[in-house]
């Protein structure tokens, strides 16, 4: 696959040139080869560093293009020979390029959405943290909202936080709508990492996606594939990943956000409008039956018996196993399953002490840059404590594999 950049007037345009039996399309249709990024006006080209380009690139082209992404620039050696481990080449390289050092930056830059999770990742970093939101175009026909998310950006603005909102339309690029790959969402913020001095990219990923305790098994995060793959590529670039929200589950977000005097900005709905999410969503649905089981939010059970009609929730909760279904288990020990339809006691009824969520997986440490450990591990510890070695333990051991088949599937239709 051959990669084009043009930009005028801050608008930073890239172009994809399919090479012989690409895209393969074994896992989303790609219904474009080119998207664009709307920086500030008086940016150019040459203030970004050629590996930034390189790994955008790579970061929205991963599902489709074969092996080689070769580029009308080249790339650093250090950069190229970590893609190699990836099975990537990426050409042409010149070994006169300095890599970008990432000691020089200022800042860590969060890839920031506005929802519970992104904004408890914000509530535990630095201050100086700088936010960056990804502003995808409205599309004819979609239901998605940003409003709620352009108002939290603007109410950080107000706070004093560096927040940028930068237009970008690399989720149109794919059939269905979305990120190409999970770590797409932070192409923004890599790209103006030389303008505003960043020296890492942070994501509010949480425990259940990193650690896997939303599906069958934990697995440490250290010895999956998605690590192996991307953890030296962001290293290599000069901008090393941290997860700050990394060892703390959605229940554990919903906690900070509680807390923290920035958390009422967060809104998990992309649907509804400012503090008027949709309530017809599958996010409505978790987060309004999660909120309810902590006491953040008073239970309202014929609001959740209307949601239980939308085909999407039904969808959701009749899958083996539900994404997040951790989440919803612990939930839904702290509610009264009488008052929910037939089929909710078997499927949900767990004998097992969940409580382990509600507190900070010390493990993820390793997870966080250096530069920010010691004052992130203070916010999260202060906010909600961590778990004790017999803890970790039992999150450790997470198996959901002999429970779901001993289940019968929830049918609600």
């Amino acid at each position: 696959m051959q990669i084009d950049l043009t930009m005028n007037d801050g608008l930073l345009l890239f172009e994809f040139t399919l090479d012989e039996n690409e895209p393969d399309e074994r896992k989303s249709e790609m219904i474009s080869t080119s998207f664009y990024v709307q920086g500030p006006h008086d940016w150019s080209l040459d203030e970004i560093h050629p590996d930034h380009l390189a790994l955008s690139s790579l970061l929205v082209a991963r599902p489709w293009f074969n092996k080689t992404l070769s580029f009308s620039f080249p790339v650093s050696h250090r950069f190229s020979e970590a893609c190699k481990a990836m099975n990537i080449i990426v050409q042409p390289v010149d070994n006169n390029i300095e890599p970008y050092d990432t000691m020089q930056g200022n800042y860590i830059a969060l890839a920031y959405s506005g929802g519970a999770d992104s904004t408890a990742a914000l509530s535990v970093l630095p201050p100086s943290t700088i936010p960056v939101f990804l502003d995808r175009p409205i599309t004819q026909g979609s239901l998605y909202s940003k409003e709620a998310a352009l108002s939290s950006c603007n109410k950080l603005i107000q706070l004093g936080y560096n927040c940028q909102i930068i237009p970008c339309d690399l989720e149109t690029m794919r059939k269905p709508i979305g990120f190409p790959t999970d770590l797409a969402n932070g192409v923004p913020a890599i790209l103006l990492a030389n303008r505003l001095s960043i020296f890492g990219i942070a994501y509010g990923t949480v425990l259940e996606s990193l650690y896997g305790l939303g599906r069958l098994m934990f697995k440490d995060y250290v010895t999956t594939n998605h690590y192996a793959n991307w953890w030296d590529v962001f290293v290599s670039a000069g901008l090393p990943l941290s997860f700050p929200t990394g060892g703390i589950s959605e229940v554990g977000t919903e906690l900070i956000c509680s807390k923290s005097g920035i958390g009422k900005l967060a809104q998990s709905c992309i649907r509804g409008g400012p503090k008027k999410p949709c309530n017809f969503c599958w996010k409505c649905y978790r987060k309004q039956t999660l909120r309810a089981a902590i006491k953040t939010e008073e239970l309202n059970i014929s609001k959740t018996l209307e949601l239980l009609k939308s085909n999407e929730v039904c969808k959701k909760l009749e899958q083996l196993p539900i994404s997040h279904e951790n989440v919803l288990i612990y939930a839904f020990s702290k509610l009264d399953l009488d008052d929910y339809p037939e089929g909710f006691i078997q499927r949900f009824n767990h004998s097992e002490d969940l409580s382990y969520l509600e507190h900070w997986y010390a493990p993820s440490l390793d997870l966080i840059d250096d530069r920010i450990k010691e004052e992130t591990e203070k916010r999260i510890i202060s906010l909600i404590g961590k778990n004790d070695l017999n803890d970790e333990k039992d999150l450790e051991s997470w198996d959901n594999t002999s429970r779901i088949s001993r289940i019968e599937p929830l049918v609600l239709n």
